[in-house]
């Protein structure tokens, strides 16, 4: 027989976790948080649902969980909401990644864009089974906002599970996701869960009209109408843990020959992602030789005598760096702040309003269309579905009326029996 628990993310965008037990094996289906940081103990934070109710995997001593013969996290994507609750975990239990979200979390936190984590972290390979006792775990590659996002079959020889992840149908990798739809199809899922995240929103005009778009593209499109409408500088603020987005910018920017000169951070990240691709870096006095290398340093004052010919990329923490520049056009493309619920996000409009500069945002969502969330849990037709990762999941169950699906709507924490 196996269990599932579901921890967090019931209506919620984000810190979805789900555990599936058997009287030996555990596997555990992410590890995030919607609050990223909380003062107080574990056991406070759990009592006030920011970490999951893993009391086990959060004591002072590390030590193997007696309980569980085997055990292990799966996580899904590199989002603080599917991993921030790892900074807490004090339990030797295997955490396992993509082979591309490793390479992404190592060059992050060797730049400081991450925290580095004590965590036992494991490698899988898409569509390559991984067995932790009773279960075995297989991923297939899917389309997200960042590197290595993956979707779970998770299997105990009688039943069949399936876990979405963070999903879209409108990206560059439709056919990935299109691939596990059939899969799971075929497998006759016992339980779907499926994330649900835009219908936490008004949906947006013109979607069902343009359901083909490739909205990455449409982001790069929209970027080259600025750079190519525009003589003053142009700022660029975009996701760096979207790095199939980011190379695309460098490189258009650069067929252009408008390229941008990113932060030193962001440039060694993009070196470890292309050989061959120009990449400029801002040299601020402090580069040295050692940060140079395989990068073409830009000085400030050579951007402020030639405002025309590059871009400049600025995080938000480095804010004040702008100060130097008078009217220019800000390019927001999913960097934080994300959106008008941050609080920072007021103190950047009321910075650019007092530089006189225009803010556009290109960005786009890494989540499925209300439409296309229909789609996948219609295709997939599992024998049940849960509807998470939304703040209003009921909105996408009523939906769906009439598909002859039939839903599961779990109580926080109590166990589903699958014998």
């Amino acid at each position: 027989m196996t269990n599932i628990r579901f921890l967090n993310g019931l209506n919620t965008i984000g810190a979805s976790i789900a555990e599936f037990s058997t009287s030996s094996t555990r596997i555990i289906t992410d590890f995030g948080m919607t609050v990223n940081f909380q003062i107080g103990t574990a056991q406070s934070l759990i009592e006030k649902h920011v970490l999951p109710n893993f009391p086990e995997l959060f004591g002072e001593e590390r030590k193997t969980n007696v309980r569980y013969k085997h055990e292990a996290i799966f996580i899904t994507h590199l989002h603080l909401d599917h991993t921030a609750a790892l900074a807490y975990l004090k339990s030797d239990i295997p955490v396992y990644l993509s082979r591309s979200s490793y390479k992404l979390y190592c060059s992050l936190v060797k730049q400081g864009l991450d925290l580095a984590l004590n965590v036992n972290f494991q490698i899988f390979d898409y569509e390559v089974p991984v067995n932790i006792g009773d279960l075995t775990v297989t991923a297939y590659q899917s389309d997200h906002d960042v590197l290595g996002v993956a979707a779970f079959l998770i299997e105990d020889g009688k039943h069949s599970f399936g876990q979405s992840g963070d999903v879209r149908l409108n990206g560059p990798h439709k056919e990935d996701v299109n691939k596990w739809i059939t899969i799971f199809k075929k497998k006759q899922l016992d339980l779907l869960i499926l994330e649900a995240t835009s219908f936490s929103f008004p949906e947006k005009s013109g979607l069902k009209e343009n359901k083909k778009i490739n909205v990455e593209l449409k982001c790069l499109r929209d970027f080259e109408d600025i750079l190519n409408k525009n003589n003053d500088l142009i700022v660029i603020n975009p996701y760096p843990r979207n790095i199939e987005r980011v190379l695309e910018l460098n490189r258009l920017a650069n067929e252009l020959n408008k390229p941008i000169v990113w932060e030193k951070q962001y440039a060694k990240v993009l070196r470890e992602f292309t050989e061959s691709d120009p990449i400029f870096v801002l040299d601020d006095g402090n580069l040295g030789l050692n940060n140079t290398i395989g990068l073409i340093p830009v000085t400030i004052l050579t951007i402020m005598n030639n405002i025309s010919h590059f871009c400049l990329q600025n995080s938000f923490e480095n804010l004040e760096n702008l100060s130097n520049f008078y009217k220019f056009i800000y390019v927001h493309c999913n960097g934080d702040p994300i959106g008008e619920y941050d609080l920072h996000y007021q103190r950047l409009k009321s910075f650019l309003r007092n530089r006189n500069s225009e803010f556009i945002d290109i960005g786009v969502s890494g989540h499925a269309t209300r439409e296309e969330i229909c789609e996948i849990a219609m295709n997939v037709a599992a024998k049940k579905t849960v509807i998470w990762h939304s703040s209003k999941p009921n909105e996408a169950i009523k939906e769906l009326e009439g598909s002859g699906l039939h839903f599961l709507n779990p109580i926080r924490e109590k166990k589903y029996h699958f014998e």
